[in-house]
C-alpha cells in the first residue's frame, strides 16, 4: 500500500490510498451472527526497514594490573539513542553499551567495567523526515585478550552488535489478515563492518526473531 502524497506545506498523511476490495464477503456463521469483516485500524505502519550487523572492536585501559588472560567478558546494559532521519532516505543512530571484563592478574581476578558508544548512518530509502525511527537491537561480547602497545599492556575486546531499524508512521488500514514478519534485509552500509562470523550468525537468522512466538493454544 502506498504512502499518501504530501500537498504543498502538509505533513505526513495517516490516512491511506482507498484501495478496491478484492476479498468477497464471508457467510454468516452459523447460529446467525454476524460474520466476520475488515477493520479499520490505527496502527504504527512500518514503510522501511533493515538490519545492521557490526563487530567493533574495543579497548579497556583502566586496568588495575598487568593483565595475563582474561577470564570472562558480558555487556551489562545497552540501549539505542539519538535515533533521527536527518533527511529523505538515511536514517542515524547511537548505540551504547556497558561492559564488564574479569581478568587475571598474578593468580587474583580482577574486574573493569566501562562504557563505549557507536554512531552509525544507514540508507533507508522508504524513510521520509516526519517519520519515526524504531529500533530492535543486541550487543554481544564474543572474545577478549591482552594486547601490547608501546610497553602498556591492555584488553581488547570485540563486540557483535545485530540492530533493526525501521521507519514508522502512524496510518489508518484496513485489516485482511496478518502474520508474523520475516527478517528484513540488511541495511546499505555507509561505515565499514567487519567480522564474518557475527555477519554469518546474522544472516542464518538465529537472532530473529525479536518476539516471542505466539503459542498454539488449540
Amino acid at each position: 500500500m502506498q504512502m499518501a502524497q504530501r500537498s504543498k506545506g502538509a505533513t505526513l498523511s495517516y490516512w491511506q490510498r482507498q484501495v478496491e476490495r478484492t476479498v468477497g464477503p464471508i457467510a454468516p456463521m452459523a447460529g446467525g451472527e454476524e460474520p466476520y469483516k475488515p477493520e479499520c485500524v490505527m496502527v504504527e505502519k512500518v514503510y522501511d526497514e533493515c538490519t545492521v550487523s557490526e563487530c567493533p572492536t574495543v579497548t579497556f585501559t583502566r586496568l588495575a594490573g598487568i593483565p595475563t588472560g582474561v577470564v570472562d567478558c558480558r555487556v551489562i546494559d545497552s540501549e539505542i539513542r539519538d535515533t533521527s532521519i536527518p533527511s529523505d532516505g538515511t536514517v542515524e543512530f547511537t548505540i551504547k553499551w556497558k561492559m564488564e571484563v574479569v581478568y587475571s592478574v598474578e593468580n587474583q581476578t580482577r574486574t573493569v567495567v566501562e562504557t563505549f558508544a557507536l554512531t552509525k548512518r544507514v540508507r533507508l530509502p522508504g524513510a521520509r523526515v516526519g517519520m519515526s525511527v524504531r529500533t530492535f537491537h543486541l550487543v554481544q561480547c564474543l572474545n577478549c585478550r591482552p594486547v601490547t602497545s608501546n610497553d602498556a599492556v591492555y584488553i581488547e575486546c570485540e563486540v557483535g552488535i545485530f540492530v533493526v531499524v525501521k521507519a514508522t508512521f502512524m496510518v489508518q488500514l484496513e485489516v485482511e489478515r496478518a502474520r508474523f514478519c520475516p527478517q528484513p534485509p540488511e541495511c546499505v552500509q555507509i561505515s565499514p563492518i567487519g567480522c564474518p562470523e557475527w555477519a554469518d550468525l546474522v544472516e542464518s537468522g538465529q537472532l530473529w526473531p525479536p518476539f516471542p512466538p505466539q503459542l498454539d493454544h488449540h
